[in-house]
């Protein structure tokens, strides 16, 4: 019995060592107290709905009158991960900012409930890292989706009950950047640290003072970060092997 207890001491010591090694410990009424939290992104992260989309988007252009216009996979790889004004302005370079905000609106809106019936593929082990990692520590997400999105993934594959909250830039219509500052200020986190996979991601977590992990499988490359994963389970490995302070 004694030898379990000390193999469980160990085993939580060395699983703390990733996010002890860049979370810093807080004091709160006197007490050492450890909040360790993990923001992800969405698109490129946690799953990929690049094979959906460009189907609905050109259904979409027909019925909005564009029927000339049609996009492939690659060009939804292009514009993951930007906010809805951006995303508009590439797809529809010669509108109006008010022309292109109303179509694109009109997609989006689609795009939620198409991808209730047809929902992106999550990346391999998703869930079950989710399913231990939310065990140890504070799950959050933070995307330049629009509002509905992330709700649309958790209703998808069931992910709801693994994160404590989540914030999007089609609900506050600010900055990644920005969104992850609101997030830790409203759930009180002193410091936190991100997983994404594009240079933007990486510019917000420059911008929000914290540290940021490629997931090297998504869609972007980067060259600067604090930790890269080649695999979403790569991220259990991390527990172990990220030295401590």
């Amino acid at each position: 019995m004694c030898m379990r207890i000390f193999y469980r001491e160990v085993f939580l010591k060395v699983a703390g060592n990733f996010l002890g090694s860049m979370i810093r410990f807080f004091y709160k009424e006197g007490v050492k107290v450890m909040r360790q939290a993990l923001i992800f992104d969405v698109d490129g992260t946690l799953w990929d709905t690049t094979y959906q989309l460009p189907l609905l988007y050109n259904e979409m252009f027909k019925k909005l009158g564009f029927t000339e216009k049609c996009i492939d996979r690659k060009t939804v790889m292009g514009f993951m991960g930007y906010t809805e004004e951006e995303i508009a302005a590439i797809i529809f370079p010669n509108l109006e900012h008010e022309e292109r905000k109303k179509y694109l609106d009109m997609i989006t809106q689609e795009e939620c409930r198409y991808l209730l019936t047809k929902p992106g593929k999550l990346y391999p082990d998703v869930k079950e890292v989710l399913d231990y990692l939310h065990r140890k520590y504070e799950l959050y997400i933070v995307s330049n989706c629009q509002k509905g999105y992330v709700e649309t993934l958790y209703a998808a594959h069931g992910l709801e009950n693994y994160f404590c909250d989540f914030e999007c830039s089609g609900r506050t219509g600010f900055s990644k950047g920005d969104n992850i500052r609101f997030i830790m200020e409203r759930n009180q986190l002193q410091t936190a640290v991100y997983i994404g996979d594009t240079l933007k991601d990486k510019e917000a977590c420059d911008y929000a003072g914290i540290p940021f992990v490629y997931a090297a499988y998504g869609f972007g490359k980067v060259e600067e970060y604090a930790h890269k994963i080649d695999a979403f389970k790569d991220l259990i490995c991390l527990l172990y092997t990220s030295p401590s302070p």
